[in-house]
């Protein structure tokens, strides 16, 4: 029997190293044609999650736009029963004490006020007087400061008023701690309320003519509003009072010597507007949708109770004095 002949290994060599480089090109090839087809699966999954998420954020922007709206429009919703009361207020201050001056009998104030006016008193009298005067000029001046098309339509007006309006400020902290230290007017937390106020008022005087004479538009009109929050304190608690006797009939408040528990926590309770305006300044600056809808129903709360407040206050202390 023959035997088979024998190749050399080195005649293999070309051979195997053709197959192997072969094999080795079609797995690359075949490796390449997953890594492309991985390259567009996740491409596309991409753009899918980008498209997604870029619906997500325009929906939630557009939420937060919608609810910036409806909160601002709570704002001036509150805004506008608050304007009504406080002109109407000015009227009750015209009638009350302006007419008794006019006609030349100024005993008439100590009906509405106690020793209003004493005769022989001159410093004391006069402190009433500049006080009852300076709150016409911040019951009219004061909310015109915050009205958008008097600012736009009538630039002048609005910076000579608002001159006006943070001189008389600042003269009527002088008279009312002259007021408050010359005459007993209550109990020490009334004291501390009106402390409070007078901080306030010089505080925000302040800064809100820092920013103006810097031409800080947006800085000067935070401020600003502040400073006819704090301005209008007594107002407010005017206007609280005659709620919370709607609410409870009167509870915490003797209508003889004009003290009670709830008239001491009033004293403080008077800048809840001011602390309820740093809240929606907060959320106008960066809230959520929630946070701002949640914020506009209670506006919407608090311009029915403003509203209410202001009604009650007319029927049941400043129109009987008007009529």
């Amino acid at each position: 029997m023959e035997e088979a002949p024998v190749v050399p290994l080195v005649w293999l060599r070309p051979a195997l190293l053709c197959a192997f480089n072969l094999s080795a090109h079609l797995v690359l090839r075949k490796a390449e044609h997953l890594d492309l087809e991985c390259y567009r699966v996740n491409t596309l999954s991409h753009m899918a999650t980008s498209k997604t998420l870029a619906a997500i954020s325009t929906r939630a922007g557009n939420d937060n736009r919608r609810a910036l709206k409806a909160m601002t429009f709570a704002a001036s919703a509150w805004f506008v029963p608050v304007l009504v009361g406080q002109f109407i207020f000015v009227a009750y201050i015209l009638h009350t004490y302006g007419s008794p001056l006019f006609f030349g009998d100024m005993t008439q104030w100590n009906d509405h006020l106690s020793e209003a006016w004493i005769a022989g008193r001159t410093m004391g009298n006069g402190a009433v007087a500049a006080h009852l005067a300076l709150a016409i000029v911040v019951h009219i001046g004061g909310p015109l400061q915050l009205v958008p098309q008097v600012r736009s339509r009538f630039p002048r007006f609005h910076r000579w008023t608002g001159r006006v309006f943070v001189f008389a400020m600042l003269v009527a902290v002088v008279s009312g701690a002259y007021m408050m230290i010359a005459r007993n007017i209550g109990e020490w937390t009334l004291y501390l309320g009106f402390s409070m106020q007078m901080i306030f008022i010089i505080w925000f005087a302040a800064f809100t003519l820092r920013h103006a004479i810097r031409r800080e538009i947006s800085d000067h009109m935070r401020w600003a509003t502040r400073l006819f929050l704090a301005a209008s304190a007594v107002w407010f608690l005017r206007v609280l009072v005659m709620v919370w006797f709607v609410l409870t009939g009167g509870i915490g408040i003797d209508q003889t010597t004009g003290t009670g528990w709830f008239l001491d926590i009033m004293s403080v309770g008077q800048f809840l507007p001011l602390a309820g305006y740093e809240i929606y300044h907060r959320l106008k600056s960066g809230g959520t949708a929630i946070a701002r809808y949640a914020m506009a129903a209670f506006l919407w709360f608090a311009a029915l109770a403003t509203a209410v407040g202001v009604a009650l206050a007319m029927l049941g202390m400043w129109f009987p004095v008007l009529g």
